[in-house]
């Protein structure tokens, strides 16, 4: 299947974007230096920056990641459903910024951030009338974060100025 990738991605940038290395799928398979671009939970990587298609995509749902020793330099795993990527970073800066990308885009990381989110709104919320009930609900708003970042701005930013001048 052929995919077109600036086609399903058109109107978008990628959260990161730079080249990694990536170690072979085979046991003695050496690093290949490729240039890699996350776009929500999907890390495409191609040969070299610039190439049309890529060599291939990682789905991120489900994902870990995690630093590993080994003799390359800035060396860290991917670990999927199916495969373990490994890979490293040029650099100790570049390591640290693929690393929270990539543990960032994981889906189980939002859903942790939005239960985290819920309970200090209802901390927040706890001094009022109760919770307001224009929450959207998880099985309402499914995967419409930017609903859900409208109603967090109007919902606890003044809650949190209440806060503040109350202490």
């Amino acid at each position: 299947m052929k995919l077109k990738v600036s086609s399903v991605l058109a109107g978008s940038s990628p959260e990161r974007q730079g080249y990694l290395l990536k170690k072979g799928s085979r046991n003695h398979a050496s690093y290949q230096r490729r240039w890699f671009l996350l776009w929500g939970n999907l890390l495409f990587y191609y040969e070299k920056q610039g190439d049309p298609q890529p060599l291939g995509i990682i789905v991120l749902e489900r994902c870990s990641v995690s630093l590993r020793h080994s003799r390359q330099e800035y060396a860290f795993s991917l670990y999927s459903l199916s495969r373990v990527y490994k890979m490293a970073a040029e650099c100790q800066k570049d390591l640290e910024l693929w690393v929270k990308a990539l543990f960032s885009a994981n889906v189980g990381y939002t859903k942790a951030l939005l239960d985290e989110v819920r309970g200090q709104y209802q901390i927040l919320n706890a001094g009022d009338n109760g919770p307001n009930t224009k929450c959207p609900q998880e099985n309402t708003w499914k995967a419409d974060f930017g609903a859900l970042h409208h109603w967090l701005g109007e919902e606890i930013l003044p809650l949190r100025a209440k806060n503040i001048t109350e202490s």
